[in-house]
């Protein structure tokens, strides 16, 4: 292209000089010199932006890294969720419960040209904390606080399904339900302060106890029913045992306390509603942490990300123990434990 411009342009002088020598027709061989430069310019403008290369693409390898704590249903769940969302290649680890492995494994995620790595359970994530030029995403942890795993490029998905849609179904289902109690363990402030705001929207007064261990949590909790029309109760198991949950269930029971549980199977043993998150929710949340990420070395945004959803059940038995009646909005809820 260059050169047929470079030869126009010659062409176009000589034509001019022979006007002018043999024709003695000076305007015309102005006009076509004028011509000649317009050619030469556009030649000059031509070279300029093809030396103008656009940068080369950055190149940033594709590919996740899933480290399971372990081989559990709830692990093993969002992992396979997340699978059926991602489009590029993906490597799972998994302790498989033996943390002996730890090294080994963290040795494989580290050498790996994976970029980001997303931590299933607390002691996975425990482990990812000590990685170095990697992006993390951490979730189903419940006690993040308590262990130091916030950084620049290490964040995580909240592990509480959506508080806002649990007290609007509790509110729904009892309506003149006004106090709730909380018992907690320490460095938990920022889901109460969600929860605290989500059971104001309901006209609900959320009382927060903190405790130090399982030991006091039923005592706290005797000494707070008398207070309160139901308890929240959350999967701290830094406060919570099996026996204490049992308890805490069959003392409720007795004093005719409604109780909202984290787990399905819970309300066989007298909770009122349940609220389990959802495996798809907890995968399109980490997606988004990555996608949002992209190139960049660090994860932006806040700590944490809340859950969208809360996968509820509601205990028809205790409905009406409870003198409480379902309405229909909620009937599609009920699970008979």
């Amino acid at each position: 292209m260059l050169k047929t411009v470079n030869i126009w342009s010659f062409a176009l002088v000589g034509v001019a000089i022979r006007l002018f020598f043999y024709k003695k027709s000076i305007t015309q061989a102005v006009r076509i010199v004028r011509l000649a430069m317009l050619v030469v310019v556009f030649e000059i403008i031509l070279t300029s932006c093809s030396s103008l290369q656009p940068p080369a693409p950055l190149v940033v390898p594709e590919g996740l890294i899933i480290f399971l704590s372990d081989n559990s249903p709830a692990f093993v769940g969002v992992q396979r969720e997340i699978s059926k969302r991602y489009q590029h290649a993906i490597k799972i680890y998994s302790l498989g419960g033996d943390e002996n492995q730890s090294a080994e494994t963290l040795k494989k995620i580290q050498s790996s040209d994976k970029p980001t790595v997303v931590a299933i359970g607390l002691p996975a994530a425990k482990l990812a904390r000590g990685l170095s030029n990697k992006k993390v995403i951490f979730c189903q942890v419940f006690n993040y606080e308590d262990t130091d795993l916030i950084t620049s490029w290490m964040k995580g998905v909240d592990a509480t399904p959506a508080v806002m849609e649990q007290f609007r179904v509790w509110k729904t289902l009892a309506p003149r339900l006004k106090k709730v109690g909380v018992i907690i363990g320490k460095n938990q402030r920022s889901l109460i302060d969600k929860a605290v705001t989500a059971a104001r929207v309901q006209h609900i007064d959320l009382v927060h106890v903190e405790v130090k261990s399982d030991k006091e949590t039923l005592y706290a909790y005797k000494q707070l029913a008398p207070k309160i029309q139901g308890l929240w109760l959350v999967p701290d198991n830094r406060v919570l045992s099996g026996e204490t949950i049992r308890d805490i269930m069959a003392y409720s029971v007795k004093e005719g306390k409604q109780v909202a549980v984290f787990s399905h199977a819970l309300l066989g043993v007298g909770g009122l509603l349940s609220a389990e998150s959802s495996n798809a929710d907890i995968a399109v949340q980490v997606l988004a942490r990555i996608e949002q990420a992209g190139q960049s070395k660090e994860v932006p945004g806040k700590s944490m990300t809340a859950l969208t959803k809360a996968n509820i059940r509601i205990n028809p038995v205790m409905v009406g123990r409870l003198n409480l009646s379902l309405p229909k909005s909620l009937q599609g809820l009920t699970q008979v434990p």
